[in-house]
């Protein structure tokens, strides 16, 4: 028997202690606590008496195909089928009038209650499922005290689930605020509501923000990486011209994770952060939740009502900020995926049409977790939007392929603004390979649970990379990371140490200049990824390609979601990477180039040429 615990804090050290006294193997997953210094401090104490996090990384061979896949495919449905559970379609249709959705298209809301459920799948489910088909005779029980583990979609029949929800006042009080009851006693005095509106805006000109026609809805500000590691601007809908809505400054941004202003010159508005209210918020809360009772007939459906109220009370609120915006028309979504779907219907509700651009081309077959609710959708490929057209996971009215977006930059910059390593390796003959790796967590507690971005599968990915770069002679490998905070890790030190002493191969630590990856792969001849969206980006452009699809105990990553049409572009040992390696660099009449030249046809195709940039944003103008 194995007892996994799914979030553990510092008050259940004693029962895991317990448990493993009496000679259970014992698990978690995941550690709650404010601080990384705290979830260390857990971590630490339970070592001591030999309880470690879930070790799939520890594992000799996982079974990708049935863990690893259920994040992104989930070809079983689990999700899908637990949200049919929490809310049928008959029920459904009666919380349509909360949300102002049409009762014969209630898609949305299934897709709203969809990125909840799904949340559940991918911090604990997943893990269940792999640690069920590693170990399918023995019995699984797992432990959680988080009321919303009641979400948890059901996998494998040897997974028990005891759930004891101690936080369930917690989760009640995050619905009906007690604030709020107090702002009721309140409600016949207007001034509380003049205060609000006086800050709604936190000392801005609202007069001003009123007139703006388009909004940008940024998800983690407008740049992209970490705070020491930059890698791009978002700047695909900016206009150069000063006097057009699409310029930055005169664009509204509209932030939703407490994102801070980078630009004092920016309209920047963090939604969370405006006062509402909170009488009316509380009122209507309570009056839905009266209203919607009758509905519930069963614990399953009890807990659809709950996430409902839950969720409706966080679109009303967004409602009310949106409705200030009188003459906002449109919308863009800066992460397709990932943005609200509160906030998206309560763009919705006040008649402003929202757009977004397709993020990441792999989302198109990543059921479950890509769902998109937009009314106009620019696309990569005829093909991506073919499959979306007959998809249960998105919800569009219209759709357009114009190609993968930051493609544009793999065009600016080859044979433009050339790294300096790249000319002065290409001076000496050299082939340029490029390749892309995944970052490391920063503590052993999470490498222990992480499948493919664990200490280990970096070590052995750095492994391959030298044993390559020493394989293949007249070539300079030069690996590019989103983060180098692993780096700083002692773990690491000595497979660094056989990196520095590579003659042909170096890291690359520029992070100063935006957009740099592009200019490196713009530049290469040959790019080894582990699965990023650069990779198909650099495939558009017709850029050889192979992805990394295995790690040391564990391979057929993300083949289980797309194998791009079964392409010997995916490399699932060491031997296969070298041979292919070599075919592309150095054989001009290599098969693999005519299969990336088929690929392009077949899955990246878009009639219209040209800057995408400049289509999109011509759309979106032409729109208003």
């Amino acid at each position: 028997m194995h007892i996994i615990f799914g979030y553990i804090s510092y008050w259940q050290i004693f029962l895991l202690k317990l448990l493993k006294y009496f000679g259970f193997n014992v698990y978690y997953i995941n550690i709650e606590a404010k601080t990384d210094s705290k979830k260390n401090e857990i971590a630490t104490k339970l070592k001591k008496k030999n309880i470690y996090p879930l070790p799939i990384e520890l594992e000799k061979k996982i079974l990708c195909n049935k863990g690893y896949t259920i994040l992104f495919k989930d070809p079983d449905e689990f999700s899908y089928k637990k949200n049919i559970k929490l809310i049928p379609d008959s029920i459904l249709k009666k919380y349509s009038t909360l949300f102002a959705v049409d009762e014969k298209n209630t898609k949305k809301l299934r897709l709203l209650i969809q990125d909840f459920v799904y949340a559940r799948q991918l911090f604990v489910s997943s893990y269940l499922a792999i640690w069920s088909a590693n170990y399918p005779q023995k019995k699984i029980i797992y432990i959680s005290f988080n009321f919303k583990c009641f979400y948890m979609s059901d996998t494998d029949q040897n997974i028990f689930k005891v759930i004891i929800p101690f936080d369930l006042l917690n989760y009640f009080i995050k619905i009906i605020n007690p604030k709020k009851v107090f702002h009721l006693f309140l409600s016949f005095i207007n001034i509380r509501n003049k205060k609000c509106t006086e800050k709604f805006l936190d000392g801005q000109n609202l007069r001003k923000l009123e007139t703006k026609r388009v909004a940008f809805i940024a998800h983690k500000g407008i740049t992209y990486g970490s705070e020491n590691h930059i890698l791009f601007e978002k700047s695909l809908y900016y206009s150069n011209d000063k006097n057009s809505c699409l310029n930055k400054y005169n664009i509204l941004h509209l932030d939703y994770e407490n994102f801070l202003s980078p630009d004092e010159r920016l309209h920047w508005v963090c939604l969370n952060k405006i006062k509402v209210p909170n009488t009316k918020i509380f009122l209507k809360t309570l009056l839905a939740s009266l209203k919607t009772l009758y509905l519930i007939r069963s614990w399953s459906t009890f807990l659809g009502w709950l996430l409902c109220i839950q969720k409706y009370s966080a679109y009303i609120k967004y409602c009310d900020i949106i409705s200030k915006f009188k003459n906002l028309k449109i919308a863009i979504i800066d992460y397709d995926v990932l943005c609200p779907k509160t906030l998206i219907l309560a763009l919705e509700k006040n008649n402003i049409k929202t757009i977004a651009t397709q993020e990441r081309f792999i989302h198109t077959f990543c059921t479950s977790f890509s769902n998109v609710v937009v009314d106009t959708y620019y696309v990569v490929s005829e093909f991506a939007a073919n499959i979306i057209k007959n998809s249960k996971y998105y919800d569009v009215k219209n759709l357009i392929p114009v190609g993968m977006y930051r493609s544009d930059y793999l065009t600016l910059y080859k044979n433009k603004n050339i790294p300096e390593e790249i000319s002065k390796a290409k001076k000496d003959g050299k082939k340029i390979i490029v390749v892309l790796g995944y970052q490391s967590p920063h503590h052993w507690f999470e490498s222990y649970t992480s499948i493919e971005m664990n200490w280990s599968a970096q070590v052995s990915f750095l492994e391959d990379v030298i044993r390559l770069s020493q394989s293949l002679k007249d070539t300079f490998v030069i690996l590019r990371y989103k983060s180098l905070d692993w780096m700083d890790n002692l773990y690491f030190e000595k497979i660094l140490k056989k990196v520095n002493d590579s003659k042909n191969l170096i890291i690359s630590t520029n992070y100063k200049e935006f957009f740099y990856s592009y200019k490196l792969c713009a530049n290469a001849d040959l790019v080894i990824a582990k699965h990023t969206s650069i990779a198909d980006e650099c495939l558009t452009n017709e850029i050889p390609v192979l992805f990394f699809e295995y790690g040391h105990n564990h391979t057929n990553i993300m083949s289980g979601v797309f194998n791009y049409l079964s392409s010997e572009l995916m490399c699932h040992n060491f031997d296969e990477l070298l041979e292919r390696s070599e075919s592309l660099l150095f054989n001009s009449s290599s098969s693999l180039k005519n299969e990336i030249s088929m690929l392009n046809q077949k899955i990246y195709y878009a009639k219209e040429k040209g800057s995408i940039k400049n289509k999109i944003q011509n759309l979106i103008t032409n729109n208003l």
